[in-house]
């Protein structure tokens, strides 16, 4: 089973990679990620794979400490919506919690514990691994993520909480100061584990920007995404446009913002799904239709047009044609509740509509419109 992680991984090695010589899309295209991961931050792609690259792209372009620069680009904004909720946690302490907890959403593949340093009761270790996600780490990777960590724990506090150590699992591939002055602390390496470590003291301090109800948004959103993991995303797609039509909200990129999506993210797990946004509106549009149509008494259809969000009648009048073969006016029951009759002037107001529909439909011919 692949191992996956958020493209924004990614982020920054662009210009890195151009700065060093190297052709980053030619890269992904050899590495076997798609060429959209260097734009689309929240596209799923292999962890080896990124490994790898970023391997290969500290040595092809002759740059040992890639992974330490690429961690100062990115910094804690590499982990999208967890950042959000680790600024507004209440404290150092909270924050680590609620990152081991979530840090899923960026990769299955990251554990983080933080463990007491035997015999040292004041200090405490941020342990970082992927040994145990069948994955095979290397020292960039290492090396970048331990980075984020330190980066992370600055930008939480405004640099109040300093790393005391930073452990490394691997011989120094780069100057052993460059590594120094990346973390701004001692390094030690051939550790037998990854780890930031840190004062317990540290723990208890309290974040600049912690905002209770920002934080209740953030956990909601996460958990969301923890409910929904196994939930088709068609499927979600359908739910809100059910709820949205009429509002005027219903097109692709205001439902991927809904979703916390990108429009593109949204395109492609749409066709994993063998669907298309286009196709889903229409469907509930249709379904929307026969539940509004055999209604006794129920809205005319200038007002169903409205209803299934068109911009006008003869736009339903074509989607009608289109599913059924003919007009919205010759499936309507010209019944009243009860079953019985109305008046002479309704029925000949409605055979008016009707035929006013009908010549509409024709002159509008095939003419795609807006939502049809």
């Amino acid at each position: 089973m692949t191992v996956l992680v958020r493209s924004s991984c990614l982020s920054g090695l662009d210009e890195l990679a151009a700065g060093l010589g190297l052709q980053l899309p030619l890269l992904l295209r050899r590495f076997g990620l798609p060429p959209e991961a260097a734009t689309d931050p929240d596209l799923p792609v292999s962890y080896q794979a990124f490994i790898n690259l970023l391997e290969h792209c500290a040595q092809a372009g002759r740059c040992p400490d890639l992974g330490l620069r690429l961690a100062q680009r990115q910094g804690i904004g590499v982990l999208g919506p967890i950042a959000v909720l680790l600024r507004h946690a209440a404290t150092v302490g909270e924050a680590l919690a609620l990152a081991s907890r979530y840090l899923f959403v960026h990769s299955p593949a990251l554990p983080l514990q933080i463990d007491p340093v035997p015999g040292r009761a004041h200090e405490m270790d941020v342990l970082f691994a992927l040994d145990g996600a069948a994955l095979t780490p290397r020292p960039q990777v290492i090396s970048l993520s331990l980075g984020i960590i330190c980066h992370s724990l600055r930008a939480l506090t405004d640099g109040q909480a300093q790393p005391v150590q930073v452990s490394l699992p691997h011989l120094p591939v780069a100057a052993p100061g460059s590594y120094r002055q990346a973390y701004g602390c001692a390094v030690v390496f051939g550790a037998s584990a990854a780890a930031v470590r840190l004062a317990s003291a540290d723990l208890a301090l309290v974040l600049s920007e912690h905002d209770p109800q920002i934080k209740a948004l953030a956990l909601g959103y996460l958990e969301q995404l923890a409910g929904s993991a196994h939930t088709p995303v068609s499927s979600q797609v359908r739910g809100l446009l059910r709820g949205l039509l009429g509002s005027g909200s219903t097109g692709h990129e205001e439902l991927a913002r809904a979703l916390s999506m990108h429009p593109r993210t949204l395109q492609r797990r749409l066709h994993s799904e063998g669907t298309t946004f286009a196709r889903l509106l229409d469907e509930v549009r249709r379904s929307q239709f026969e539940a509004l149509i055999a209604m006794p008494g129920g809205p005319g259809l200038t007002q169903i047009a409205h209803i299934l969000g068109y911009a006008e009648a003869s736009v339903l009048t074509r989607s009608c044609q289109r599913w059924f073969g003919v007009a919205p006016s010759r499936l309507k029951k010209p019944l009243l509740p009860g079953g019985s009759a109305g008046g002479q002037g309704e029925r000949e107001a409605q055979e008016v509509q009707e035929v006013q529909e009908v010549q509409q439909e024709q002159g509008a011919g095939t003419t795609a419109s807006h939502g049809g």
